[in-house]
């Protein structure tokens, strides 16, 4: 593991239009009849991530990072070391976001950044991690997050491939840093949770890595597992799960098919089907809402709450939604925070077709 820490390099790039006029009107109001603010501000190329924290809205795109006030002013935008560029979408919490990038010697780097301090950056190269005699890793950027924290951001969990045994392995790693959060102790590897049984056949076989309700969950084409805060992993459904959710308390998984969806009501100890057909796959629940995409980057739709049908969102009438990226919806200080490639815009409510 590299746990070399060392300050971020004052670079001199200028983001351009980084606060040009969004592709639509403030204040337009689409025929739904709900109003859409139009938020000055850009990113480059596009979105990858938000995240909404009691106090600011984190905002991630492949070669920046920035955070917004409640008034979604900009607090602090910040350019990414070149010539690193990112490899898959960002894992964010309050006090850390982490990145896979690509360094000029062609080695997997994960980036361990503070939010709050652009100075401290914490690299770990995959290739220095352990793994099984005769195997090498490589993290997949398949359109899934490189891993994710726990709630609280002391945790990080990341599935990387075993190869050439093409199995997967999961990295849990414990991410320490002062009181103050704004320099990091440690980052410390403190299990590895070898798969053997999850096999690394092709592209895109993890679907999403999340923490809910104090527990790791990993969806895959293969089943899915539930992983303790210690690193004891289960297999807690056997089929194709594309993703996992929390909703009044009880946990859901969603597969690829109408019928695919089960329920916990005991945080994951066991499963059940629901029968009922659902249009949901990849599930945001922000505030007392539920949104769906068919995949990551795909246009959103709400979900009513009886999980059935999705409803189409009326956007903005210049906007086109069909074939923009979706990478980002909070609910932040009373609205709906979404974005759209390079933008964000928002509401305070949603209306739908």
């Amino acid at each position: 593991m590299n746990s070399k820490f060392f300050p971020a390099m004052v670079i001199a790039i200028l983001f351009a239009a980084c606060q040009t006029t969004p592709p639509w009107k403030d204040d337009e109001a689409p025929d739904g009849g709900i109003q859409w603010d139009s938020i000055d501000f850009r990113m480059e190329p596009y979105v990858q991530g938000l995240l909404a924290t009691p106090f600011e809205l984190y905002v991630v795109s492949e070669n920046s990072f920035a955070r917004l006030s409640t008034n979604l002013d900009v607090v602090e935008r910040r350019p990414f070391l070149l010539p690193s560029k990112s490899n898959s979408l960002p894992a964010i919490s309050e006090n850390t976001l982490a990145r896979l990038t690509t360094n000029a010697q062609g080695r997997q780097v994960v980036e361990f950044h503070l939010a709050r301090n652009a100075t401290q950056v914490h690299n770990l190269l995959v290739d220095t991690l352990s793994v099984a005699a005769g195997n090498s890793l490589e993290i997949e950027s398949f359109n899934t997050p490189v891993g994710a924290f726990s709630s609280d951001g002391t945790l990080f969990l990341m599935p990387a491939k075993v190869l050439p045994a093409r199995t997967y392995s999961l990295y849990l790693f414990e991410v320490r840093q002062n009181f103050q959060h704004n320099a990091f102790e440690a980052i410390k590897m403190i299990k590895r949770i070898d798969l053997p049984d999850l096999s690394a056949n092709a592209d895109g076989v993890i679907k999403a890595v999340k923490f809910l309700n104090g527990n790791f969950y990993l969806t895959s084409q293969q089943g899915a597992w539930r992983v303790t805060p210690v690193g004891n992993a289960t297999k807690v459904r056997p089929a194709w799960k594309e993703d996992c959710f929390t909703y009044q308390g009880d946990l859901y998984m969603t597969g690829t098919f109408e019928f695919d969806l089960d329920k916990s009501i005991d945080n994951g100890l066991t499963w059940e089907r629901v029968n009922i057909g659902t249009d949901m796959r990849h599930v945001v629940v922000a505030d007392t809402m539920l949104f769906t995409q068919e995949v990551p980057g795909k246009i959103f739709s709400v979900m009513p709450k009886d999980f059935k049908k999705a409803k189409e969102i009326t956007y903005p009438s210049v906007a086109n939604p069909i074939s923009s990226a979706f990478y980002g919806l909070v609910y932040f200080e009373d609205r709906y925070i979404f974005s759209m490639d390079k933008w964000l815009f928002a509401a305070e409510e949603v209306a739908v077709d």
